[in-house]
This record gives structure tokens, sequence and C-alpha cells, in this order.
């Protein structure tokens, strides 16, 4: 390890990895699960682990060659936080799980609810995308959030 790194007796060692640690074990045993079920379920859910892993992979924490971790997603910039929005939203699939953290999601399920940016995202997400959402919108005789983004 780097010098600077944290040490396995600091008690934050490893913090920056508990929520795809999560997600990672939770996929685990989905693919555990999916093993004991028939054809074509068996195949239907193998499918849907390995392509969230592909994703999650994404959105782990950047560990350099000399194995110290940059505290950051390998996918998004520094500014989205970490973990980064998408590997939060990724913990959320299981927030009934005891070993969830409500903390991981709190612009979503915090006291006062939604933030307005997760109450637009989901409002994308409801229309199926950011295209949908602008023709939506478009058809309504209104602006696209993008501000000027066409339809080419």
């Amino acid at each position: 390890m780097s010098a600077g790194y944290l040490t396995k007796t600091d008690p934050d060692f490893g913090w920056e990895f508990e929520a795809e640690d999560f997600v990672f074990a939770r996929l685990a045993e989905e693919l555990s699960a999916a093993d004991r079920t028939e054809e074509p379920a068996r195949q239907q859910a193998v499918d849907r682990v390995e392509s969230l892993r592909l994703a999650v992979s994404l959105h782990a924490a950047y560990v350099d060659p000399d194995g110290k971790s940059w505290a950051r997603c390998y996918t998004c910039s520094g500014s989205n936080g970490f973990p980064c929005s998408t590997m939060r939203f990724f913990t959320r699939m299981w927030r009934h799980h005891p070993d969830y953290r409500p903390g991981w999601n709190e612009t979503v399920d915090g006291p006062d609810g939604p933030t307005w940016w997760s109450r637009d995202m989901m409002r994308v997400a409801e229309c199926g995308g950011f295209r949908n959402d602008f023709l939506a919108e478009q058809a309504q005789g209104q602006t696209s959030p993008s501000k000027g983004d066409q339809v080419t």
C-alpha cells in the first residue's frame, strides 16, 4: 500500500467499499438463488445478475495499480460524491435488507422526502429516459428540461 493510505487498524479502513460490498453480496445471493431455479427462469435471473454486476463494476471505487483506493467512482467525476449516486441507487434495490444503510439514499428516502433533483430523476425514469421525457414535454407544448436540446 502507498504511504498515507489507511491501515487495517484504522476504524475507517475500507469505508469506501462498503456500498459496493453490500451490492456485490446481494448479487451473489441472487445468483446462488438463481442456481436453485428451473429454466428458463434460472437463465433470466443469471442474465440479470451478470448485467447488474457489469453496471455496478463501472461505479466501484477506483483502486490504482499500487492498491491504493482513490475513494472515487471509476466512472463518475469526483464531484458526484462518494459512493457515487449510481452506486447508492444500486444499494436501494435492497433497502429492506438488515445491512442496508439508509444514509446511502437520503436524497430519496430522507425524512423530508426526495430532493427536487431526485424527484426530477424519478419523473425522467418513469418516462423511460430523457428522450421520452423531452418528447412528452414537447407534446404538451412545454420546454424540455434541458432547455434547447433538439430532436434530430
